[in-house]
């Protein structure tokens, strides 16, 4: 029996040669790369390009039957007739992943790694993409629309475009292609690439916390786990990306088993749970993705004492120093427009922040919900009227960046005129309706094709101009709207009764089961009418019901888009001409629901 000590002798020693397999690819430089352009060829949006990915049927069998493992299998990648060999490809996502899971679906969205398994390579200048599936917008164009208002008013912003894409012979349909923001977009945007690039998570996003709280340990959320943590040699960037991923995508599983002591635990499968895990600080919580082997952290508490700590006289004197003012109030400005509440100004989460030099950046991302379908709880009428001069979804010290820039007048002034800008410019109905017509056009027969999409097509057809949402008085809790809220604690009678019936003792264990449809008559037996009717609200959404098929996610909060677009448009111009309110009692923001930040501390 060989001793661990020699196991692991044998695994360095196959790191090794992997490295001195492939050293020269590793050590190549990277291919030339043309002027930054968002229309350039693979981003032409002008056309949907055919994306045919091909793998090993054994590996795509992999991807499908362990997706929330997220592990890269070798492919290659035809771009139409244009062939990138040897690439990288894994499935990717959260919720959107888990979607195609609990539907049973191969519509999975996907990460390809041009750079990973040979680092001379990259395709067209860019290192690696996102395919999504569109699983959250039954209109497919959200996503490409607003990265393009993002870049209208001359924010560094990815470049997404429409694609139809087949694996092996299997047709997955309309997706969204993204660059992925990393050193490669770093370098096209910033005359210094080399800083710290964060993706903060949970309520950390908002940036209302400093040092002092940096180190402090979350309470863990019912059903979830700590991040798991590897062997730091792991995570060592040896060209392409960190050993974890290029050895796991050379079949090297049993050097890596030996180094990874901790497991994530097992997903939902069946209802497209992923892995609920959560960091275990603030500082984790950051998510730090660049000079991950290195990190440093001073500019970063800097930048939170100044924007936490310090009275506005000093504030004024400093934060030009720590931020990028004049970008910041770019943002805020496209964000409140275009209702992206799964950003900073919401929920505090589909945003990167960029530091280099000491001074901060923030970048758009994930904008596929952008135009009110994740609406925190806020309705329609809400959405459309949100206030321009408190462009936040909760209490407005709970977003220090805008608190406090646009409590300065110059600031504030200079954000309106931004906002001016984007609606005469690229929000201006003269051109955004026109823009939607023709992505619309463009994407039309592909749709019609398009078995494995998440909505009919006759819905994709409805959702351009009608709203997707079902009529009731549970309206957008789904996109984390304050109701329904699941009962924390219930009667000891009720208790007993799901202990006898269930074997659980709380709804929230219950919550984490394969629970169905003949299951419900006895859950009924167990609780009250209202307790009842609240889970059933929480597991199956509004209509207290399974879904219909092909309406998974928060698609079915979707508004009618054009119609979304012509109310919004309307509304912030009697706001600019204080036609109608636009400045609530000082501080409370747009009433978004705050639960997740409440739960972590934010």
């Amino acid at each position: 029996m060989e001793s661990v000590t020699y196991k692991k002798s044998k695994a360095v020693l196959t790191v090794l040669l992997l490295l001195i397999v492939v050293a020269p690819y590793l050590s190549g430089c990277t291919a030339s790369v043309k002027a930054y352009d968002r229309d350039a060829l693979p981003f032409d949006t002008t056309r949907v390009a055919t994306v045919r990915i091909e793998m090993l049927d054994k590996d795509w069998e992999f991807c499908m039957t362990h997706p929330f493992n997220e592990q890269y299998v070798p492919a290659d990648f035809w771009f139409d007739d244009e062939l990138v060999p040897d690439v990288a490809v894994r499935p990717k996502g959260n919720s959107s992943l888990g979607q195609a899971v609990g539907w049973d679906s191969p519509r999975m969205p996907l990460a390809v790694d041009f750079n990973l398994l040979n680092r001379s390579r990259s395709f067209h200048g860019v290192k690696k993409v996102f395919l999504n599936n569109g699983w959250s917008d039954p209109t497919l164009i959200r996503e490409v629309l607003a990265y393009e208002i993002f870049a209208s008013i001359g924010l560094p912003a990815p470049r997404a475009t429409i694609i139809d894409l087949w694996v092996n012979d299997i047709h997955l349909g309309v997706y969204t292609m993204v660059e992925v923001i990393d050193a490669s977009f770093l370098r096209e945007h910033f005359a210094d690439a080399n800083g710290n690039l964060y993706k903060p998570e949970l309520s950390v996003a908002r940036l209302n916390w400093t040092e002092k709280d940096a180190y402090k340990s979350f309470t863990t959320m019912m059903g979830a786990t700590q991040t798991p943590q590897q062997d730091p040699a792991l995570n060592i960037n040896i060209g392409g990306g960190p050993l974890l991923d290029l050895l796991l995508a050379l079949g090297e599983e049993e050097s890596v088993a030996l180094y990874k002591d901790i497991e994530l635990p097992e997903g939902d499968f069946n209802r497209g749970l992923p892995p609920m895990t959560m960091p275990r600080n603030r500082l984790e919580a950051m998510m730090l993705k660049t000079n991950e082997n290195n990190p440093e952290y001073s500019a970063l508490f800097k930048f939170l004492d100044v924007l936490n700590n310090q009275p506005d006289d000093i504030f004024l004197e400093e934060i030009e120093e720590v931020l990028d003012v004049d970008q910041a109030l770019r943002f805020i400005a496209a964000s409140g427009l275009i209702l992206h509440l799964d950003n900073y100004i919401g929920v505090g989460h589909n945003n990167y922040i960029y530091e280099a030099g000491g001074k901060f950046t923030i970048l758009a991302w994930d904008t596929n919900m952008a135009f009110g379908t994740f609406n925190q709880g806020i309705r329609k009428e809400g959405l459309i009227n949100f206030y321009i001069d408190q462009p936040t979804a909760g209490p407005l010290n709970r977003y220090p960046i805008v608190d406090r820039l646009l409590k300065h007048k110059p600031y504030f002034d200079r954000y309106i005129g931004y906002v001016k800008e984007l609606m005469d410019g690229a929000f201006s109905l003269d051109v955004i309706l026109p823009r939607i017509d023709q992505l619309v056009e463009m994407v039309r027969p592909y749709a019609r094709a398009d078995t494995e999409m998440f909505y009919s097509y006759e819905d994709w057809e409805r959702c351009i101009t009608e709203d997707l949402r079902p009529p009731d008085i549970f309206e957008g809790w789904m996109a984390g709207g304050p109701s329904p809220t699941l009962p924390w604690s219930l009667s000891p009678q009720e208790s007993s009764a799901l202990r006898a019936k269930f074997g659980v003792s709380s709804l929230w264990e219950l919550f984490s089961r394969n629970f169905k449809e003949s299951d419900v008559p006895a859950l009924r037996e167990c609780l009250t009418e209202k307790n009842a009717d609240l889970f059933l609200q929480n597991f199956w959404g509004p209509l207290m019901a399974p879904q219909p098929p092909r309406q998974p996610g928060f698609g079915p909060n979707s508004l009618g888009l054009k119609t979304f677009i012509i109310a919004r448009h309307e509304s912030v111009r009697q706001q600019l001409n204080r036609e109608r309110p636009s400045n609530p009692a000082r501080g409370t923001g747009n009433g978004g629901s705050m639960w997740m930040s409440d739960w972590f501390g934010g």
